[in-house]
């Protein structure tokens, strides 16, 4: 009997995983690539942050051909690029929420250090 209380209290422990990650990106075709780099803005509210840059993608980028995902404390974010297509400039915005905090985020090769006052 106190194996079976152990175990069904160590199952109901271990089993509750509160990690996510919830992603949005919105994007603004702005024009042909100047290769003029912008600093990446940053606001932080109690439902996470949102990362605000110009990239040059392809000019057919739909919103969909980017990846995101965790390693450790890190958010890595890639955009797909071909070197066959013309390129334009977009204005990206980038909101994310997760849960445990990370404290980098590599934004298309840009690595951003997150400090807990930038949040």
């Amino acid at each position: 009997m106190r194996y079976s209380v152990l175990i069904l209290v160590s199952v109901l422990l271990f089993s509750c995983s509160d990690r996510f990650l919830n992603h949005s990106l919105t994007y603004e075709k702005l024009g042909n690539c100047t290769g003029i780099e912008d600093p990446v803005q940053l606001d932080a509210n109690i439902n996470g942050e949102r990362f605000t840059f110009h990239s040059c993608l392809d000019a057919d980028f739909n919103g969909k051909d980017y990846t995101i995902q965790r390693t450790g404390d890190s958010i890595l974010v890639s955009f797909t690029k071909t070197s066959t297509k013309p390129q334009a400039l977009f204005n990206i915005t980038l909101d994310i929420d997760a849960k445990p905090r990370y404290h980098h985020i590599i934004l298309d090769g840009k690595d951003i250090t997150l400090t807990s006052s930038d949040r």
